[in-house]
């Protein structure tokens, strides 16, 4: 089996930590380890091989990282543009063998039971080998209005739920039988490539110029990239697929999409605070702050995350992760210097 690592996010709801040059998953904030590390180490007892789709502006500091985690000679495949999930898959696909199981993951999350994920991979390999396009579902913890559902029986999905508001989450957690949509798939290369043949064919079509150009030449030009329509591969293809299987999977699970998760994760698995901190009158473990480079005091506050960066310093009441993507927002168009 083979590591697809998609590499490609921007974790703009961690700005200012994360920001172009340094996104979320190769922050060494995880006892030394960025989440691009502990992805490739977890799935390193089944994959004997990486491939990694990436931002051609991060490309030497994910080989730097993958190589300090162990990984033999990674595959890089530097996009001059993202494409979204469906054309990265789809290049990652082409490029291995026909025959080749593909255990594709995002690069920034975080699990923290080996022993169950390791479970639903076997499971998914297992399925992979009888030719479905394999999902990884999660059993809900709580009403999430951020994240996809995934109908199912068994392994059986009837059907997929866009993100839904309050209500439906709230719905959907109560009846049973909805799975988030984790965004972990696993498949044979000519499975996934047939998929996208059938359902998006200017995808497929795009993309087998631009893999073929990397084959022959060992880039991607831009003008082959911007060739490859954009759209994800769950819009693109496992909505409309026949043969979709999901796993369904309780193991521990985040995106570490906002500083509250990140806040959460690091308290539970990691070094909460750094050094640098101080807390008079407040609680330690009610509040993260970040940054090394001068001491952070907080004194007699509740429930805040602090950021410092050299370019920018944030101060946020927990609850409001949600207003980041404002924040950023402001950023780009008033001082896009600090993305």
């Amino acid at each position: 089996m083979q590591h697809i690592l998609l590499c490609g996010g921007a974790g703009t709801r961690l700005w200012p930590l994360s920001n172009r040059q340094t996104p979320k998953q190769l922050l060494p904030l995880f006892d030394g380890n960025s989440l691009l590390q502990l992805t490739y180490l977890r799935n390193a007892f089944a994959c004997e091989q990486v491939t990694a789709v990436v931002n051609e502006q991060q490309a030497t500091g994910i080989l730097t990282q993958l190589t300090a985690a162990g990984a033999y000679q990674p595959t890089l495949l530097a996009e001059p543009a993202g494409r979204n999930t469906a054309a990265a898959i789809a290049l990652a696909a082409f490029i291995s063998q026909p025959s080749e199981i593909l255990l594709i993951t995002p690069a920034d999350h975080l699990i923290g039971t080996p022993e169950r994920y390791a479970a639903a991979i076997a499971e998914a390999e297992a399925l992979a080998e009888q030719d479905y396009f394999v999902t990884i579902g999660l059993k809900p913890t709580y009403p999430e209005t951020g994240y996809g559902y995934i109908r199912h029986s068994g392994n059986d999905v009837l059907q997929f739920v866009e993100k839904p508001d309050a209500v439906n989450a709230r719905r959907m957690m109560e009846t049973g039988g909805y799975l988030w949509n984790s965004g972990i798939f696993c498949c044979r290369a000519a499975t996934v490539l047939d998929e996208i043949r059938r359902h998006a064919p200017a995808i497929y079509q795009a993309a087998a110029v631009a893999a073929k150009q990397w084959l022959e030449e060992g880039v991607l030009s831009l003008e082959n990239m911007m060739a490859i329509p954009s759209d994800s591969i769950d819009y693109a293809v496992l909505e409309k697929s026949d043969r979709v299987k999901v796993v369904p999977s309780e193991m521990q699970w985040s995106d570490v999409g906002s500083y509250e998760a990140l806040s959460e994760a690091l308290q539970a698995h990691y070094r909460y605070s750094n050094d640098q901190a101080v807390f008079i009158g407040s609680d330690p473990h009610n509040s993260m702050v970040i940054g090394r480079e001068k001491l952070v005091a907080l004194v007699g506050v509740e429930d805040m995350v602090v950021v410092d960066t050299p370019g920018a310093l944030l101060v946020m009441k927990k609850g409001s992760g949600q207003d980041i993507k404002q924040l950023h927002q402001w950023v780009k168009e008033n001082r896009p210097e600090l993305l």
